[in-house]
């Protein structure tokens, strides 16, 4: 797979949950399956074990086989791929990172290292320390609510100057406010910035250029139109979009954050509501998935409040009334 740079990392990304089977081993059949069914809906880009994908819950040798199946499932649908390579020290990101590229992946998601905050002048060590052992690699900082400290634009302005051949974006999903997106956005413009869905018409008038995108393996149709509309400057339907989302998000994905579910175990759920991807099995502990009975009033709530869009998508043929 090809090697990505500041030019070419844009559109929209999907991410792919990591399947476990009723053991609780990697599943590579729906793995395949599943980045077969995203790349038929012209998906730019698939990644895996970011939050989605249960990063903090794979050990290094179950990420060499994820690393191997995922690469293979993405040389068949020739869709762009990255990796998540997260994790608690610079050995274990090196570990990762050193998988993903022997795999043929060079492109991965990097956080800073999780549980404390890194001083200042260790952040750039961190950087320095990637580049000398694995120089090959294609970076996209991973701006994760666990990772700290966060980076600003004149950080990343700073980083991309001294790392020009590693460091070619950021994935900034979280929910940002304005003002930290513009300051990234703007001192920092040489680089490829993908948000997320909550913040994707803001990011993109900004200046971003792509998605990572949970809510693409809900409604994979829809994704694509309002990654088009951003992408070509249709801005009424962008902002209509946008506000279709965050209503949702509002009234039907914040019981689900009340209850303490976060990042992947959100994603996973929302991920099960339209039938569109194969169900990959459990989560891991001691993150398990939202009770039967919050999912199954998740579903029924999606299927009320998307109810047009449900009827326009082209995996499913389903006659809602």
């Amino acid at each position: 797979m090809r090697a990505l740079d500041r030019d070419n990392l844009q559109g929209l990304w999907a991410a792919v949950a990591t399947p476990w089977d009723e053991s609780g081993k990697l599943d590579c059949g729906i793995l395949a399956e599943n980045c077969r069914r995203l790349a038929s809906e012209n998906v730019d880009g698939i990644y895996t074990t970011d939050a989605d994908g249960e990063f903090y819950a794979v050990e290094l040798e179950e990420f060499s086989l994820l690393a191997k199946a995922f690469s293979q499932a993405m040389e068949a649908v020739g869709v762009d791929a990255a990796m998540g390579v997260s994790w608690f020290s610079t050995q274990g990101v090196i570990d990762r990172i050193r998988i993903a590229v022997d795999a043929g992946i060079p492109n991965v998601h990097v956080a800073l290292p999780l549980f404390m905050p890194l001083a200042d002048g260790d952040v750039d060590r961190f950087f320095e320390d990637l580049a000398r052992q694995i120089p090959d690699a294609r970076w996209i900082h991973y701006a994760h609510s666990s990772s700290l400290p966060v980076l600003s634009g004149r950080d990343y302005s700073r980083l991309a100057e001294c790392y020009r051949d590693q460091l070619i974006g950021t994935k900034i999903a979280a929910a940002f406010d304005v003002s930290s997106l513009t300051e990234i956005l703007s001192n920092a413009p040489v680089l490829a910035h993908l948000v997320g869905d909550p913040t994707l018409s803001i990011g993109m008038l900004l200046g971003a250029s792509g998605n990572c995108s949970y809510w693409v393996n809900s409604l994979p149709r829809w994704s694509r139109q309002y990654m088009d509309a951003c992408m070509v400057g249709r801005w009424q339907e962008a902002v209509a979009c946008h506000k279709k989302l965050w209503l949702w998000e509002l009234q039907h994905v914040a019981p689900l954050e009340r209850a303490g579910h976060r990042h992947g175990i959100v994603s996973r759920a929302l991920g099960m509501v339209s039938g569109f991807l194969v169900e990959g099995g459990e989560t891991r502990a001691p993150y398990y998935p939202i009770s039967p009975e919050l999912l199954s009033r998740l579903k029924s709530d999606f299927e009320m409040y998307w109810v047009d869009e449900l009827r326009q998508e082209s995996f499913r043929n389903i006659n809602i009334k």
